[in-house]
């Protein structure tokens, strides 16, 4: 075994085994502070229940733990949740363009529905996780397993519901760190308003790529990554109208420059064979009605605008080519309405949702220059029905019909295409079965479909992806069965699963190859998932979690291959007392394969292990200092689900990096 590897796995025992050992002796005992064994979760049945009583396997992540892990953002907080595999090819979340962060779980690839307050941040399949300031989370709900039923197509993985905070009260944070790294933000808050504002400049790294050989040879060249200059920067408020109605108004740009070198010439640019910029900038708008008495609405108008520019050098250092390469602009309309009925012990719900999708593009494939305009509305009705059979056993049975019209492409400068078959609908019928045991623990079982429609640009293509308008939608079956148990300060969850999805969506080909094209493949998983949530005293908490998958996807040759992550293990220790606080996280990802079956079957990518630690101290009530260090080992881990190759780049991990801040309330 490779000797970084071995020294991972021992440095994740000695953080695991420490505290099983010696986590209630360190300390003098105490009793329990705000430690939630069972916390109210809503998502998982758009109800509100206890988990105890919620048949699904569910991560609650609250406010006190979203500080301890000192994450910038929804992207790096999320990055130590058990069952979920954030990637990126920027670093600590960065998009570029189209090539946005994903957080895949249970394998299931494109698979996680995003939601912000109950609206769904994903836009054909994209979503920018690191947009959302961890200023303004309240707590992030995770369902792992197919929650198409509920939420549409989009969720056949799971669902990432983050709840914003709704006090934030008055905040002035700031902070810095090593390659030039800067943070800024301030929250605002009274009487049914708040606002917060942040800035972020990125700096600049290095290397973010490994090196590839591209080319023959005399043409033959080095090349990697450089992250050169980003920023971000934005504001999300919202306003209580009255009692049920609020608005909210979130803005967002992140600017990017990534430069393609060559370690082995002067010539070219000094070196540089391209320079890349991109431009992300993201809107929405919402409207959310609750009357409080079961009847709840929202509506929401999302844009999502993604420019790419390139100037490229030949190696006699002159300009080869500059200017726009690609641009694409995505308008998202969504309308949800649902009403819950109180029927005894029991309860109704029953809902209808319209998604609009629209999306203006313009690319280059095959050397021609594409315009087009894609669309397609989305319609849907579901129920669920929650009935107490005993007082022990609870029968939820939850279905949707979903419709697919007017799914078309404009493409300009040729005639219109038109999808819009019978094979777009679908009825996704679910069954869930809970038993309470005692009040202290429950076992459940469930079972259902799930349905994901192809992204409009990957059935008629964008960029470097060619088109596929024979694609079909995904349509699996999952199987649950859970076991939940709270034994004096501890929290356990074991979870077991499969899923079977007919025809997911793989890709063959290459972007560089300019032949990436997506088709219909099967794809199939079984796994296990235990975690452990312990509140050693009032000022020791721990969490451990693992989980063992196998998915595995046919390839174009009709054969089941491996692909994506098949172990993980984490482990958080986290320590409050008085004035001083702090976090020890540790996430490892083994027996990885990769993503690209089809192109690569069985090729291995190597394990990686993501280590943070966060540290505060609060002199006084109003004044907080912090210290953030993020990659602790140091590591080269490849962040994405593909591995490096000669020809090919592969995208890693930021070394060793610090930040160091202060908070000040008033």
């Amino acid at each position: 075994m490779d000797v970084k590897v071995t020294k991972s796995l021992l440095m994740t025992a000695l953080i695991t085994g420490s505290v099983l050992w010696g986590g209630t002796a360190a300390f003098a005992e105490e009793s329990v502070g705000e430690f939630e064994l069972d916390p109210m979760v809503v998502t998982a049945q758009r109800m509100e229940k206890r988990d105890l009583d919620t048949p699904a396997a569910v991560d609650v992540i609250s406010r006190e733990q979203v500080e301890r892990t000192g994450g910038a953002s929804a992207y790096e907080v999320l990055r130590q949740s058990i069952g979920v595999s954030v990637t990126s090819q920027g670093p600590n979340g960065v998009s570029y363009g189209a090539m946005t962060s994903d957080a895949t779980i249970r394998g299931v690839d494109r698979g996680t529905l995003v939601l912000l307050d109950g609206m769904p941040l994903n836009q054909d399949g994209k979503y920018n996780l690191e947009d959302v300031s961890s200023d303004i989370i309240e707590r992030i709900e995770i369902v792992r397993s197919g929650g198409s039923v509920l939420y549409g197509s989009e969720a056949s993985g799971g669902v990432i519901n983050i709840i914003t905070r709704k006090n934030v009260g008055n905040k002035v944070k700031v902070s810095a760190g090593d390659m030039g790294r800067q943070n800024y933000s301030v929250t605002v808050g009274d009487k049914g308003f708040s606002a917060v504002a942040f800035y972020e400049k990125r700096g600049q790294i290095d290397r973010t790529s490994t090196t590839a050989v591209s080319g023959r040879g005399s043409k033959k060249v080095m090349k990697y990554y450089r992250y050169d200059d980003g920023e971000r920067k934005g504001i999300r408020w919202n306003y209580d109208i009255n009692d049920k109605l609020q608005f909210t108004h979130s803005y967002s740009l992140n600017d990017n420059t990534v430069s393609q070198i060559n370690p082995d010439s002067s010539k070219y640019n000094n070196g540089q064979i391209q320079s890349n910029d991109y431009k992300d900038t993201d809107n929405s708008f919402m409207l959310k009605f609750d009357d409080k008495n079961g009847f709840k609405a929202h509506l929401s108008y999302g844009t999502q605008e993604k420019e790419y520019n390139q100037t490229a050098w030949k190696n006699t250092g002159a300009i080869d080519s500059s200017g726009l390469y690609s641009w694409r602009k995505g308008h998202n309309t969504n309308l949800d309405l649902q009403k819950a009925f109180e029927m005894g012990n029991n309860k109704l719900l029953i809902g209808a949702s319209f998604k609009k999708e629209d999306m203006d593009i313009y690319g280059t494939i095959l050397s021609a220059k594409q315009y087009a305009n894609y669309s397609r509305d989305t319609y849907s009705v579901y129920a669920a029905y929650d009935w107490a059979m005993t007082d022990t056993d609870n029968l939820s049975i939850n279905m949707r019909e979903t419709f697919a019209k007017n799914c078309s492409a404009d493409y300009k400068t040729t005639v219109d295409q038109s999808n819009d078959a019978k094979n777009l609908n679908k009825f996704t019928p679910e069954v869930q079965y809970i038993k309470k045991i005692n009040d202290d623990s429950s076992v459940y079982a469930k079972v259902g479909k799930s349905f994901r429609l192809p992204e409009l640009t990957r059935i008629y293509g964008s960029s470097v992806i060619l088109p596929s308008e024979e694609l079909k939608p995904e349509q699996g079956t999952h199987y649950e069965a859970g076991y939940k148990l709270n034994s004096g300060n501890a929290a356990w969850r074991l979870a077991l699963y499969k899923y079977e999805i007919k025809d997911s969506i793989g890709s063959t080909g290459s972007a560089s190859a300019g032949n990436l094209r997506y088709f219909n493949a099967d794809s199939k998983s079984y796994g296990l998932e235990l975690t452990c949530d312990v509140q050693h005293n009032e000022n020791l908490s721990s969490s451990y979690g693992v989980a063992i998958s196998n998915p595995k996807m046919k390839s174009a040759n009709d054969v089941f291959e491996k692909y994506g992550s098949r172990l993980q293990l984490n482990a958080s220790v986290n320590y409050q007392k008085d004035k001083f606080g702090s976090s020890l996280m540790a996430n490892y990802l083994g027996k990885r394969f990769d993503n690209d079956v089809d192109g690569h079957p069985g090729l291995k990518v190597k394990p990686a292990l993501y280590t943070d630690f966060h540290a505060t101290y609060a002199p006084e009530k109003n004044h907080k200092f912090f210290f953030h260090v993020n990659n602790i080992f140091d590591r080269e881990d490849i962040t994405t689900d593909t591995a490096p190759l000669d020809d090919r780049l592969g995208y890693i991990s930021v070394g060793r990096n610090f930040m160091v801040g202060y908070e000040y309330s008033f």
